[in-house]
């Protein structure tokens, strides 16, 4: 297969899920938490673990423009080169981490995940999405 009709391949897919993973990913991998390490996280039903990552993504957005209005835009993130990109990965780590615990003080869902469970959502949730986005520049 050569390199031309590989990338007409993969575009499209890539493309998906660049608009899908970065709304339910937390959620994939709470369901896979729950079958591999059942003492990690209880949840009420499906919808819940769908409506917590919906809520983290838009918590994130949130941080995301809290940065941009203390002068850390896209453009400037990327102008600091390897700083810039650990910021990215810092900023997407932390909303999961806080936004669930905001979440849970706030009474606003029903998930409960230990600190174990949620450091290690978050931790793959960052790595998975800031692959896809190198993915994604690649296009």
């Amino acid at each position: 297969m050569s390199n031309q009709n590989k990338n007409k391949f993969l575009a499209p897919i890539a493309i998906i899920a660049g608009l899908v993973l970065p709304i339910f990913l937390p959620a994939f991998i709470m369901m896979a938490l729950v079958k591999f390490m059942p003492n990690e996280i209880s949840h009420s039903g499906m919808m819940s673990l769908f409506i917590l990552s919906f809520a983290l993504f838009i918590i994130a957005g949130i941080f995301t423009k809290v940065l941009s209005l203390i002068g850390l835009t896209e453009q400037k993130i990327e102008e600091l080169g390897f700083l810039g990109f650990i910021i990215s990965v810092l900023t997407s780590f932390t909303s999961i981490v806080v936004g669930y615990y905001w979440m849970k003080t706030l009474h606003l869902t029903s998930v409960d995940i230990s600190s174990v469970g949620i450091l290690l959502i978050a931790a793959i949730t960052t790595i998975v999405l800031t692959v896809l986005t190198r993915i994604l520049e690649k296009l």
